[in-house]
């Protein structure tokens, strides 16, 4: 297989980033997640993989028990593994962790950010206008990513940054079906725009406000979250996943 061709070649070529099987199988994994070949609900075989990467079954059981920690996949008592499915509570306790981390970070950040930051984060918010106008949803959302990842890395706590960038990508990468839902898009885009004003006013309360209480708000978002679980499900549907 044509993954497994290049992970191989990039490990000769770069013996100072060698990376295990396992990594190599988790990257391939996800790829599919994000693809949406492997959709929440399915199941995932062992023996496929294994044809499919030339591997034996024990990277992929690593791989798939680093998964299960990451909460990505479900291994059942009878060795049943599934693509994990978020639930509503699941996805209400990932708002409430990330908005509640995030907040502190960009509080931290708000007095390290230099004039070239807040370019930049002005560059990153034209640049997700225009990706909406073109309906290029995946260049938006890593933008969008990027922007965020701004105030978050100048917090200086790696740390925390490992576990929100996580925490997102549970919710963004699970897959990466684009769905696009205006108002909540336009929501979005406003909350950017005011962010980025008040770290040039260094208005700490208001910037924490904005990402714990309405950002990443779960009741505040609630009805979007909604309306783009149930399209996505609906998307499974048409792709004849089954329970």
């Amino acid at each position: 297989m044509a993954y497994d061709k290049d992970a191989r070649l990039k490990m000769a070529e770069f013996p100072f980033q060698y990376r295990s099987l396992k990594d190599c199988v988790m990257d391939y994994l996800k790829e599919e997640m994000e693809s949406g070949n492997l959709k929440p609900g399915d199941r995932i075989n062992e023996k496929e993989i294994c044809q499919k990467l030339g591997v034996s079954r024990t990277p992929i059981r690593e791989a798939l028990i680093q998964l299960e920690r990451e909460g990505f996949v479900e291994i059942s008592p009878r060795k049943s593994i599934r693509v994990k499915k978020l639930t509503l509570k699941e996805i209400e306790d990932i708002y409430q962790v990330i908005g509640a981390l995030e907040s502190e970070a960009a509080e931290i950040a708000c007095d390290r950010l230099t004039p070239e930051d807040i370019t930049r984060m002005e560059k990153d918010y034209e640049e997700m206008v225009q990706a909406l106008a073109r309906d290029d949803f995946k260049k938006y959302m890593d933008i969008n990513l990027e922007l965020h990842n701004i105030h978050l890395r100048l917090c200086g706590n790696e740390v925390l940054v490992n576990i929100v960038n996580q925490l997102k990508k549970r919710l963004y990468d699970f897959p990466r079906i684009m769905l696009k839902i205006p108002e909540w898009e336009e929501k979005c885009m406003e909350e950017h725009r005011q962010l980025i004003q008040f770290f040039k006013e260094k208005n700490k309360a208001a910037i924490k406000e904005l990402i714990k209480n309405r950002h990443w708000g779960f009741e505040d978002n609630r009805r979007f979250i909604m309306v783009y679980y149930n399209l996505l499900n609906s998307e499974n549907k048409r792709g004849g996943q089954t329970d």
